[in-house]
């Protein structure tokens, strides 16, 4: 199979998100999936070919063959869109300046009907939404969406109308995926480092209040009320 891959998603999202992008990754590479990588967040293409080098595509597949970065379109909804009806058209150049239509990848892909799914992974616009007005409405190709963990709510919708396939949230989300596929990594260990500060703030508030109940006990006694 062959999927689009929207690295939709910056530095300043890439705690929560690339840790996404990455377990999905790896796990594309095992089936043996070519991946066409976008963006439509600027700093997207920069994040691919991290997420690439990290995850072992450059090194076990061939550039232009099993995997294209074709970098970045500005415009949002608009670029969805025209991505959406003329895939070469919109993103006519990858990365590094080469013809996309040259690379063998790209060899039957026209439009969004021609690839078997797409997954973004996007914290904002353009995001799940905007491709599934603009791709799924016309087009019918599966779609997966990687949001942060307070978007949830806001996707789930669009799973319950079968627009959206599935939905990764957050840090959780990535961590949970590691362990489904059985390759823990990165978002697994974050996990621990959150659990472990998540638990030191309630074991610091439960010292707080008791703390507090015994000075308001010791201030009764003293006024000899006792505590009210």
């Amino acid at each position: 199979s062959t999927i689009v891959f929207g690295f939709d998603y910056s530095t300043g999202t890439a705690a929560e998100m690339e840790p996404q992008a990455i377990a999905v990754l790896k796990h594309l590479l095992e089936k043996d999936i070519k991946v066409i990588g976008i963006a439509f967040a600027e700093q997207g293409p920069v994040l691919a070919e991290k997420a690439f080098a990290l995850t072992g595509w450059a090194e076990e597949k061939e550039y232009g063959v099993d995997y294209v970065n074709l970098g970045y379109r500005a415009g949002g909804q608009g670029a969805v869109a025209a991505f959406s009806s003329d895939v070469v058209g919109t993103f006519n150049t990858d990365y590094s300046g080469k013809s996309s239509a040259s690379l063998p990848i790209m060899s039957g892909i026209k439009n969004a009907g021609d690839v078997d799914m797409i997954i973004t992974i996007a914290p904002g616009s353009p995001g799940p939404e905007d491709y599934v007005r603009q791709v799924y409405g016309t087009y019918k190709t599966p779609l997966i969406c990687g949001v942060p963990a307070v978007a949830i709510t806001q996707v789930a919708p669009y799973v319950q109308a079968k627009q959206v396939q599935g939905i990764l949230g957050g840090l959780p989300g990535a961590a949970e995926y590691e362990l489904l596929t059985e390759k823990p990594g990165n978002a697994v260990a974050a996990m621990d480092a959150q659990s472990l500060a998540h638990l030191l703030i309630i074991v610091l508030i439960i010292l707080r209040n008791i703390g507090y109940i015994s000075e308001k006990g010791a201030a009764g006694k003293n006024t000899g009320r006792g505590v009210q």
